[in-house]
């Protein structure tokens, strides 16, 4: 886990799939996933999040430092945890296009929510 400071409040950042997210109710978080848009492909969300638990604030693409051609970066989703809780964040790494297609890789996490004390 990684903390980082944004606009005078910590938000907690994620990568790693499988380990539960604890947050309480108004705080944001983010989850950072390896990503290569040079190949096309790129995270989606694998189904629709619960809304009375978590929105989506937003979600970039940072390229790699080397900024070669090939070379992968990271996407990072940023949530907010609206209502107490227990949900599921599911990602699907795929080429939009091909619609058919199984993902290259899946990653989930679970989110615990609980309320402000």
């Amino acid at each position: 886990m990684v903390l980082s400071h944004s606009c005078a409040k910590q938000v907690r950042e994620y990568g790693e799939p499988d380990n539960a997210i604890e947050v309480k109710a108004g705080e944001d978080f983010v989850i950072t996933l390896e990503s290569n848009r040079t190949t096309g492909y790129g995270w989606q969300l694998a189904r629709p999040l619960d809304v009375a638990v978590l929105e989506l604030v937003g979600s970039e693409y940072t390229p790699g430092e080397g900024k070669l051609i090939g070379s992968g970066g990271r996407e990072t989703w940023t949530f907010r945890a609206v209502g107490a809780g227990k949900t599921l964040i599911a990602f699907k790494y795929i080429r939009p296009w091909e619609k058919d297609a199984p993902p290259a890789r899946e990653a989930s996490f679970t989110v615990i929510v609980s309320q402000r004390s």
